[in-house]
């Protein structure tokens, strides 16, 4: 028997893996255990980190956004349990090591010192504006269709106060060096940029409570107008103005006046146009645009509308010894909200209106079973029986639930709203209520509007949805590739069934959406690559109001579609995904689907 000798490949395979490693592999092997299990716990710990951080704004949104004043001391105490845990983790033993690090150490304690002023906030500053709300919430705001503001205006030095404190914090955020790991850089760059807003949010606010006796009319009345508008009949903004009724604040009262249909005012005239207007709307066809109070909503800002009102206001007789402070512009989305929290109505003829059935009857049945008269009658008949539930049951925790859900639909330009008071128009363009053109290029938006051309109700049945596809790049700008679909659910066999009120009145039409659409780029970014599919004309470059922007118009007839597909650019500032702002349409939300082109992995 052959002889197996110590060097031989047999040898070799009788001996066990872990013996052939020499002292010093075992050395590498456990030092790179310890790296793996040190870096992996400082990871775990950091994702921790982020969590109580998150759960802590949580805790508090929760219960501001219920408007439950009980629930706020609970949601403190759990916001201060998170701040206080991720406080605590940046600063172990762990953490405390790292930031000795060269190189890294001041990256830590960059983090240490974010967790530290969230934390000092949390525990010294937040109590003190949970206080002002519990006592202002406790308190009774409304009765009897009157607001209450002296449990708001007593707490002015002591909100003042809070800002103080508040603003003395964020600004420790100044003083943290600047870091180099890009996501920690990118983190204290955002709280930065976040100390400003928020200060500027801070005194915009007390600006407003300040003057909250003159906006509530205890200096002299405050008169608003309310304007009805219905997206059956695109325009910009929403739609065709079909009644506009009038809210007035005197001394906290708030008064719903009555609603008066546009014919009662078409007889005033019409408004001043901008140059560009004129050649758009009023010169160029299919429609020819009177811009008399009907036309209105066919701005793209709020502001447009309200001064436009305005003009024709003052010709009134029950308007020309009235100022006007502002306007409302409000759609049957809106109104079915307002049914949905306050109640159902019945309609003279027994018709029960309800959370879910009021947009289609405002929208289609108003115009589909019943005569003109009718449905300019019911249309105020809603609106005042609505206006007047909301004065008669409206509470902090409904104000509180109304205030959010009108928040999301002024998103979707279901309702707006302008003063003409400065600061509190300012207020209102911060918080998204007063309608704008795209303008913020770190929000990238683009903005796709339309007008009907078609003098009908079939914004109705015209059915939009946007694909948003992200393309890869390597960094800002980023890109994107968007679908624009229209698709007219009308089917054929019903047009002749159907008035001409409904399907149209322009020749050859009939069930046909005629729209001009235009489509505004990302503030500081850019559209490009426009193709069709359908029957509509390439958008073609142009401008409204100094603004660039690319038309078209597209007739979308009964079953048919048309497709608007191009590349959009933005701003090298964008910091989230593209957005749309676009005219409104029969649903609370738009359709709007976000694909990737990256690959994954």
């Amino acid at each position: 028997m052959p002889q197996i000798h110590g060097n031989s490949p047999e040898s070799h395979a009788a001996v066990p893996w872990y013996r052939r490693i020499q002292w010093w592999g075992w050395v590498l092997i456990g030092l790179c255990t310890m790296i793996a299990v040190f870096a992996g716990t400082f990871g775990i710990q950091a994702m921790s980190v982020k969590k109580q951080e998150a759960q802590a704004i949580g805790a508090v949104r929760s219960a501001v956004a219920s408007g439950e004043v009980d629930k706020l001391p609970n949601a403190l105490a759990d916001m201060q349990q998170h701040t206080r845990k991720a406080n605590e983790t940046t600063h172990n033993g762990l953490w405390n090591f790292v930031a000795t690090w060269p190189g890294i150490g001041n990256d830590i304690h960059a983090v240490q010192k974010l967790t530290q002023i969230v934390d000092d906030i949390a525990q010294d500053v937040a109590p003190q504006y949970a206080d002002m709300g519990m006592s202002i919430m406790s308190s009774e705001l409304l009765a009897d269709g009157t607001i209450n503001i002296e449990p708001i205006t007593s707490q002015y030095a002591n909100f003042v106060s809070a800002n103080d404190s508040l603003i003395l914090q964020l600004d420790r955020i100044d003083s943290i060096e600047e870091p180099s790991i890009n996501v920690v850089k990118d983190l204290v760059d955002q709280a930065r940029s976040a100390t400003g807003l928020v200060e500027e949010t801070l005194k915009r606010v007390q600006s407003v409570v300040l003057d909250l006796p003159q906006y509530l009319g205890f200096e002299q009345p405050q008169t608003y107008a309310i304007m009805a508008m219905t997206p059956a009949e695109m325009r910009i903004s929403g739609g065709l103005i079909g009644a506009i009724g009038t809210l007035t604040l005197d001394r906290g009262a708030f008064t719903v006046g009555d609603f008066r249909t546009n014919l009662e005012y078409v007889k005033y005239g019409s408004a001043d146009v901008d140059a560009d207007t004129q050649r758009l709307f009023k010169d160029e066809g299919p429609l020819y645009m009177s811009y008399d109070v009907r036309d209105l909503a066919n701005y793209p800002t709020t502001q447009g509308t309200a001064e436009a009102f305005r003009s024709i206001w003052g010709k009134t007789p029950w308007g020309k010894s009235v100022e006007l402070d502002g306007v409302v512009l409000v759609d049957p989305v809106v109104v079915q909200t307002l049914v949905r929290l306050t109640g159902d109505i019945t309609l003279p003829n027994g018709t029960v209106l309800n959370g879910d059935n009021t947009a289609r009857f405002l929208m289609n049945t108003v115009y589909t079973d019943y005569s003109v008269l009718q449905g300019d009658e019911y249309f105020g008949v809603v609106a005042e029986e609505c206006a007047k539930a909301l004065t008669s049951t409206l509470n902090p925790q409904m104000g509180a639930k109304l205030i959010r859900q009108l928040l999301s639909l002024a998103r979707h330009r279901h309702c707006s709203a302008y003063s003409f008071n400065p600061p509190l128009e300012e207020l209102l363009k911060d918080i998204g209520f007063s309608a704008t053109v795209p303008t913020d290029e770190s929000h990238p938006t683009i903005g796709i509007y339309l007008t009907e051309q078609n003098p009908s109700k079939m914004g109705w049945y015209v059915e939009r949805s946007a694909e948003i596809t992200r393309i890869c790049t390597d960094g800002a700008p980023d890109k994107y590739h968007v679908k624009y679909t229209l698709h007219n659910t009308l089917v054929e066999d019903m047009v002749g069934k159907l008035g001409w009120y409904v399907t149209g009145a322009l020749p050859y039409n009939e069930g046909a959406s005629l729209d001009k659409i235009l489509f505004y780029p990302p503030y500081g970014g850019e559209i490009s690559n426009f193709t069709v599919e359908g029957t509509a004309s390439t958008p073609q470059m142009d401008t409204l109001n100094a603004a660039v922007m690319y038309r078209s118009l597209a007739q979308i007839r009964p079953e048919q579609t048309v497709t608007y597909s191009f590349d959009v650019t933005t701003s090298k500032k964008a910091a989230s995904r593209l957005a749309i702002d676009q005219t409104p349409t029969y649903t609370e939300e738009a359709s709007v689907k976000y694909l990737n082109s990256c690959r994954v992995g």
